[in-house]
């Protein structure tokens, strides 16, 4: 029996669009026209990036399994930056990042959750150290989660 295939992800319709770079630019300060050249497809709960090219019929016609840079998942009614994302843009960032030290990341990566009080909203921020940007965490009630992948855990880990 032949695999069925996915459908190729579709392009976001202008308004959707709209609503995910509000999103981006209100939570964490993103300029609109960072991603003025990428496209956004969207499939069932993911969104990603992929440059604009003349060539996307052409590709659609390969049905890939991945299409461009997974950017950002809709999880219930929240839109959630991807870490990977966010390590290739969140040095255009502005707001809701969370520098942490190297005690306060040993801490959160042993216990993937860390009590801190900050002056943030409650939500999705972007995690870094005083060179890298890491990746998402989530901010709430005094608590701030790791979403970091688990590679890069490791990687910190034996540093």
């Amino acid at each position: 029996m032949a695999k069925e295939r996915k459908p190729f992800p579709l392009e976001v319709p202008l308004e959707e669009r709209k609503t995910l770079l509000k999103y981006l630019e209100d939570r964490f300060g993103f300029c609109p026209e960072l991603l003025d050249s990428y496209l956004i497809l969207k499939g069932v709960h993911n969104y990603w990036l992929f440059p604009q090219t003349k060539d996307l019929e052409a590709l659609k016609k390969l049905q890939p399994e991945v299409v461009g840079l997974l950017f950002m998942r809709r999880i219930s009614h929240y839109l959630k930056p991807t870490s990977a994302f966010l390590q290739r843009f969140g040095y255009y960032a502005t707001k809701n990042i969370v520098t942490l030290d190297e005690e306060k990341i040993q801490s959160l990566l042993s216990n993937r959750y860390l009590e801190i009080l900050l002056p943030l909203e409650p939500g999705y921020v972007i995690l870094r150290d005083k060179h890298w940007i890491l990746g998402c965490g989530l901010y709430i009630n005094g608590k701030l989660f790791s979403y970091l992948e688990t590679r890069l855990i490791k990687s910190l880990a034996s540093t």
